[in-house]
């Protein structure tokens, strides 16, 4: 009887609706989870979307329902992995198979899925990829779609500088990327619109993962590296790091010298009331030795409190500086005026920089917490003498002192909760920022100055995200208040003294059509000029061209719509940027004397800007390449000499990065980009830029040793040649530098782990700026 009830029961359970919640956990074939993988459930007989989400990062899903029959169906999908249905049971684990056929004619199983479209970013998984044997964390990004640069310094193509996050802690010293293997980077986000969590001027960022590692004791890891070109350059790094439990304590020690020089021929031609020609050759050469130390500490109270404090000092110890030398042949109406050789000498006593960080991370029940605060300091020194010697008229001897002093201090709050079955982030970031800028010179015609920057800047930011049935939305919006004084001997000039307050919308939506996957997302950003570019200060270049910075500029207003899709190994990105009160370099005749050129920057009303670039990451045997083309192309019209000049020329770029995976664990690349002609802003681009890299690893003992050999730039491509459009002036300039040069890496680790600092930091974009 008993059992006749049970089974009654039993079967009463199956035919009445299901209430409550429905979860589970998605894995592969290996028993790994499948994070962020699509869960819809759909009713039977019509198959009606009643709900979805998507799994976390441990492969896990929840979903809540309310009276949905018991013959509803979980349909499960990830690019990469053939598209599964189940019955809607209270709780299971479901197993995805890998999705051969899409595999079959140039990917390996191994190595999908390798980019994607997640949430607010495009993901690149490096780990049991070709990617995870890069080298480093650099060589990593400069193998990734629509990513430029090196040494930390990363822009996005069409967007911008990005900021570097490692494990959700901002990068502040850009040789932390060469301090993180390729090998132990899980994967890396590209997001191309930064939302509202984002400082108002963070225009791209790069999010690094990394694989989780456990480990105690002492390690070391140290790295000599030797470049060779016209110059000797160097990079001797030695990183320290003990673990003991919850105590981290770690110190890093690194020197560097730059040696760097310029070529450039420049010719000038004002159009005034007479045609003032200039052609200048320009030699200079200069040397940076910085010395780093780095002391810090984290503690993990349990696991759900961090606390940690950073000091970093950058010193320099050998003195700093460039030299010069320009001949300049000048002609007026076409007859002979003067020559003049200038010989400048430039030195710098650059005091140390101080800058400390302290953080506290944690959760307290559901609310997750993120706090940081940063002071930071610095002052230097810039002594510059200048003998110009003119055959036809009184030779000059030009002397000036220049110093700067920079204080900061910044705190960082952000809180996340969960929220009708999404996430509610929402924070505040304050930045209190101090510049002194003393200038001194001996010429009659520029005036000493002393001046000062007093910018506060406070900043209120929410956003939400959720996943919906019809995708994944996200929107978000930013309060931002600044206050800018600026002191002139002391004095407040109202003039120039601003107050700002904007507010910076965000929007995102993601879905999954099939294999494809699309990211429609609009924001609001600002670009601040720089301090220099706020200056006052009149530097002397010859007795025909002096320089300036504008303390009347305003900051750049930036509205970013952007779609991103992606199939299979392809990837395709579309932005449409309108940007106002555009910061532009600009030149104009002084009027004591239309025959000085003042060079400075000015606000243009607008600049229309359109990118688009395409990327296939395909894998053939050992090989793998990765080919993006793209173009840039923005709409301008400005006034010069009179005239309307159309700069709408598109700037066409492409890259092929090769990666070959040999025996004996050797891997070559070689890796070339190209730049077109075409118009940025008012300069015209005149000449193709090209680039061509060469590099072999080869790692040893375990990969505890590793061996770099690379060429950069082997047919000194790297060149720019340029037309700059200005009032009454044109400026054609030809630059070639060191950039081909011969590079020695090699680098011993011992028992290495990553620290485990969680401070993200505060201010960054204020220490930009200086």
């Amino acid at each position: 009887m008993i059992q006749k009830i049970l089974f009654t029961l039993s079967l009463c359970s199956l035919l009445l609706p299901l209430n409550g919640q429905i979860k589970g956990t998605v894995i592969d074939t290996e028993s790994n989870p499948i994070p962020f993988a699509n869960v819809a459930i759909y009713t039977l007989p019509d198959t009606t979307l009643i709900t979805g989400t998507t799994t976390n990062e441990q492969g896990s899903f929840m979903l809540n329902t309310d009276n949905i029959s018991s013959d509803a169906l979980l349909r499960i999908s990830f690019i990469g992995y053939e598209t599964r249905t189940a019955p809607a049971l209270p709780e299971q684990t479901i197993s995805l198979q890998p999705d051969t056929t899409m595999l079959e004619e140039v990917v390996v199983e191994g190595d999908l899925p390798r980019i994607r479209l997640r949430n607010d970013a495009v993901v690149a998984t490096v780990q049991n990829t070709v990617l995870s044997r890069a080298g480093t964390a650099n060589d990593v990004l400069k193998r990734l779609p629509a990513i430029t640069g090196d040494n930390g310094e990363f822009t996005i193509f069409g967007k911008g500088k990005a900021k570097i996050y490692v494990n959700n802690r901002e990068l502040r010293d850009a040789s932390e990327l060469d301090l993180l293997s390729s090998a132990d980077i899980k994967e890396v986000e590209i997001i191309h619109n930064p939302g509202s969590g984002y400082d108002a001027s963070v225009k791209a960022v790069i999010r690094i993962h990394t694989v989780k590692k456990s480990g105690e004791g002492f390690s070391f890891d140290v790295r000599s590296t030797y470049f060779q070109s016209e110059n000797t350059d160097l990079r001797e790094q030695l990183n320290l790091n003990y673990r003991y439990k919850g105590l981290d304590i770690f110190g890093t020690v690194r020197y560097e010298r730059y040696a760097h020089y310029q070529r450039s021929k420049i010719a000038q031609e004002a159009f005034v009331d007479t045609l003032w020609t200039q052609k200048n050759d320009l030699y200079a050469d200069g040397v940076n030795t910085p010395l780093t130390t780095i002391g810090g500490i984290n503690y993990e109270i349990t696991p759900s409190h961090n606390v940690g404090i950073k000091y970093t000092v950058t010193s320099f110890p050998w003195e700093e500086g460039r030299k010069s030398t320009t001949l300049s042949d000048v002609f007026a109406d076409g007859t002979f005026y003067d020559r003049w050789e200038s010989n400048e000498n430039q030195t710098q006593d650059n005091r140390p920089r101080h800058r400390l960080n302290v953080y506290y991370n944690g959760k307290i029940g559901e609310l997750k917490v993120d706090f940081n605060s940063d002071l930071y300091r610095s002052s230097l020194s810039t002594a510059s003498s200048i003998t110009e010697k003119s055959q036809e008229y009184d030779n000059r001897i030009i002397t000036s002192d220049n110093q700067i002093r920079n204080r900061l201090f910044a705190t960082r709050l952000v809180l996340s909760y969960p929220l009708w079955d999404g996430q509610l982030q929402a924070g505040n970031e304050y930045t209190r920022t101090r510049r002194d800028d003393d200038y001194v010179t001996d010429i009659q015609e520029i005036a000493s100055t002393f001046t000062s920057i007093h910018d506060d800047n406070n900043a209120f930011f929410a956003e939400y995200s959720r996943n919906t049935p019809i995708g994944q939305l996200s929107a978000g919006l930013r309060f931002e208040k600044v206050s800018s004084d600026y002191f002139d001997d002391g004095v407040k000039m109202e003039e120039q003294s601003r107050d700002y307050t904007h507010w910076f919308p965000s929007f995102s939506y993601g879905n999954s059509l099939g294999n494809v996957q699309l990211q429609l997302s609009y924001t609001t950003k600002t670009i601040r000029p720089a301090y220099w570019q706020l200056g006052s200060s009149i530097f002397y270049a010859n007795r025909f061209t002096m320089q300036t910075g504008n303390p009347f500029l305003k900051p750049t207003i930036v509205h970013d719509a952007t779609l991103s899709g992606s199939w299979r190994f392809l990837q395709l990105m579309v932005s449409y940027k309108q940007e106002r009160d555009v910061i532009m370099q600009w030149a104009t005749q002084m009027e004591e004397n239309p025959a000085v050129t003042l060079l400075s920057t000015r606000n243009v009303d607008k600049l229309p800007g359109l990118t688009a670039f395409l990327t296939a990451s395909p894998k053939f045997g050992i090989w793998s390449p990765q080919a993006t083309v793209g173009i840039y192309k923005q709409w301008l019209t400005i006034t010069s000499i009179g005239k309307q000049v159309r700069l709408n020329s598109p700037i066409p770029v492409a890259s092929l990065n090769n990666s070959f995976s040999l025996p004996r664990g050797y891997l070559l690349t070689l890796d070339a980009s190209f730049q077109g002609k075409g118009d940025d802003q008012n300069v015209e681009l005149l000449d193709n830029q090209y680039r061509l890299d060469l590099g072999v690893t080869r790692s040893f003992l375990d990969d505890r040793l590793s061996v770099i050999v690379k060429g950069h730039d082997l047919f000194h491509g790297l060149t720019t040649n340029i037309k700059a459009y200005n009032d009454r002036l044109n400026i054609y300039q030809f630059n070639r530098w060191d950039s081909r040069q011969l590079e020695l890496t090699v680098r011993y680790k011992f028992n290495t782990v990553k620290n485990r600092y969680k401070g993200t930091g505060a201010g960054e974009v204020e220490i930009s700026r200086m």
